[in-house]
C-alpha cells in the first residue's frame, strides 16, 4: 500500500514529467488524466510508473 506522502511524491513527479495533467476521484477510485484527456485508474498508472521509475525519469532529465 502506498503512503499519503508517496502518493503526493508520485503525483508531483508525474505532473513534472507531463505524464498526467489532473486527477479526480470517481466512486471512490482515483483517476489520472493525461494531456489528451484520457483517464486511467491510479492503480494502473502506478503499475506502469512506480515511484522508483518516476524518480529515475526525473534524474535523467
Amino acid at each position: 500500500m502506498i503512503t499519503p506522502n508517496e502518493l503526493t511524491q508520485c503525483m508531483n513527479l508525474a505532473r513534472a514529467l507531463d505524464l498526467i495533467t489532473s486527477s479526480r476521484t470517481i466512486a471512490g477510485t482515483l483517476y489520472v488524466y493525461n494531456a489528451g484527456g484520457q483517464s486511467r485508474p491510479w492503480e494502473a498508472f502506478m503499475a506502469e510508473y512506480p515511484l522508483e521509475r518516476l524518480q529515475a525519469m526525473v534524474h535523467r532529465l
